[in-house]
């Protein structure tokens, strides 16, 4: 079975300007084979069956791309000193407003985006386009504050958390309204939606963006953390009622197979929803990315993308959940 139907294969080739740190144009296209596009760009996609990973391509690849798959892209229609040609997946999700994600610069100059959160590992001490938010801080037009978080003990050759925050000025307030979002939530069993609600407010996001994506937008994995699902029975699915949607059920095996949750995906889906002996239907749920990232690093099992949680530590997964579960598909849906 293929993991991505030729349907699905849309991409997006764009021009990034370095300079205002955003894309400046784009142009969409249907790639009906991969192979022809794995092809233009060579051994290092190799390693990426579904061609998920975003690519930077050379004058040669880009050319090569143009002519195999007749796209209409013309880089010259832009005056840019510095640009990147990059290509990458189009994603599942078509939210009616721009997200800001890879538009922060120019919308925080612009005055739309009113904060912006850049998180990384450290070292390295610096973010890639760092220099270019930093130079509107000289100019007197942005404010900063920067926050690092030790851990312990390193993490591999990581030593700690390391936050940029971004405002226009006048709106420095926000920085420390949205740590104590974070203190809060962390207080207070877990993040979850009225937190996801507060976050976006302090990104400058309108009421309406922010009720399209609390109502409509974690349907597709859109909602903070790791999307995750399980395959459920019918008694599961009533305990699952029962419980006002709010909780993963006991389960009578000794342990439940999980996987990331891809809403692109819906035939890889569906097969390993009927993997499972008895199910009925696939339940999403979302965990924290970190805590379920040392959690799955607690089960000792090579291999990413599938794991068996034993029985027993559902009740833990249940205190972590960032909001209500959700059926996305079931057996008897149309194929």
């Amino acid at each position: 079975m293929d993991r991505v139907s030729a349907s699905s294969n849309y991409f997006i080739v764009q021009v990034f300007d370095r300079e205002r740190w955003c894309a400046v144009l784009q142009a969409k296209f249907h790639v009906p084979d991969l192979e022809k596009l794995r092809a233009i760009l060579g051994p290092g996609a190799d390693a990426d069956p579904d061609l998920r990973h975003g690519y930077r391509l050379d004058d040669g690849e880009l050319v090569a791309l143009v002519a195999e798959f007749g796209v209409r892209f013309d880089p010259g229609q832009v005056d840019i000193r510095e640009r990147d040609i990059d290509l990458f997946r189009l994603s599942h999700s078509t939210i009616p407003y721009l997200v800001h994600t890879g538009y922060e610069l120019p919308l925080l100059l612009d005055g739309r985006k009113k904060l912006a959160r850049m998180s990384e590992c450290y070292p390295p001490m610096t973010f890639e386009g760092e220099d270019r938010f930093d130079h509107h801080v000289k100019e007197g037009t942005l404010h900063r504050e920067e926050v690092l978080e030790a851990w312990e003990q390193p993490r591999g050759k990581y030593l700690g958390f390391r936050t940029v925050y971004y405002t226009p000025k006048g709106e420095e307030w926000r920085i420390p309204a949205m740590r104590l979002i974070w203190e809060a939530a962390g207080k207070s069993g877990g993040w979850n939606e009225y937190f996801e609600r507060l976050e976006g407010m302090l990104f400058g996001y309108e009421d309406w963006q922010n009720d399209w994506w609390l109502n409509t937008g974690p349907r597709g994995g859109g909602f903070g953390g790791a999307s995750l699902c399980c395959a459920v029975t019918a008694a599961e699915i009533a305990w699952i009622e029962a419980a006002g949607f709010r909780a993963l059920p006991p389960i009578h095996e000794s342990s439940l197979a999980v996987r990331f949750y891809d809403a692109t995906a819906a035939a890889e889906m569906r097969a390993f929803m009927l993997e499972a002996t008895g199910s009925v239907a696939l339940l999403r749920f979302n965990l924290p990315g970190g805590y379920f990232s040392d959690f799955v690093n607690q089960l000792n099992q090579p291999g990413s993308g599938s794991w068996h949680v034993p029985g027993d530590r559902i009740p833990e997964l249940n205190r972590k959940l960032l909001r209500p579960v959700e059926i996305v598909a079931r057996r008897d849906d149309p194929v």
